[in-house]
């Protein structure tokens, strides 16, 4: 069994879809995209990227947050994001995931804001869906999360941090 999960661009049409099954030993997720051209982004219909804006990693994650898109996976490109300077991309909280701490340092190698999360949220959950979960409200996350943005020199300085803890 499979939840599926439709990506439509802003004019609402639908230019894929992913796949998220249930089975703990299977395949998690299945993506099929229509059009090659757009990019692997679920949400796009829903988001105003001419206001800031949350670039997350799940598709379930960015549903419980305002104006929020997901990368559908951590490898997402940046191809098809509008207004990329008003954009803050939230990786999941996992200080010691070498692949993830060097796609959130190319980001900010690109001038990007990243949110690096507290070192106490690692207790709460690795994503967002899981932080819901242990019962922290998407307004304290999103407040968390603006609290956490940071780019440049700050960024670099943060993630070294996390890194030792």
């Amino acid at each position: 069994p499979r939840l599926i999960l439709p990506f439509f661009d802003k004019d609402k049409k639908m230019f894929g879809l992913s796949a998220r099954g249930f089975d703990p030993n299977g395949l998690r997720y299945i993506t099929i995209m229509f059009d090659e051209t757009k990019p692997k982004i679920f949400g796009l219909e829903r988001v105003d990227f001419h206001k800031p804006y949350l670039l997350v990693e799940g598709a379930f994650d960015s549903l419980f947050l305002e104006n929020a898109i997901a990368m559908a996976g951590a490898d997402g490109n940046l191809n098809g994001l509008e207004r990329i300077e008003n954009a803050v991309f939230v990786y999941d909280c996992e200080f010691r995931n070498k692949h993830v701490l060097d796609r959130i340092n190319k980001l900010i190698d690109k001038g990007l804001k990243v949110c690096i999360w507290p070192v106490h949220m690692a207790n709460k959950g690795k994503d967002i869906n899981q932080f819901i979960l242990s019962g922290i409200s998407p307004k304290e996350i999103e407040k968390m999360i603006r609290d956490n943005t940071f780019k440049g020199l700050m960024a670099k300085t943060m993630i070294a941090e996390r890194k030792r803890v």
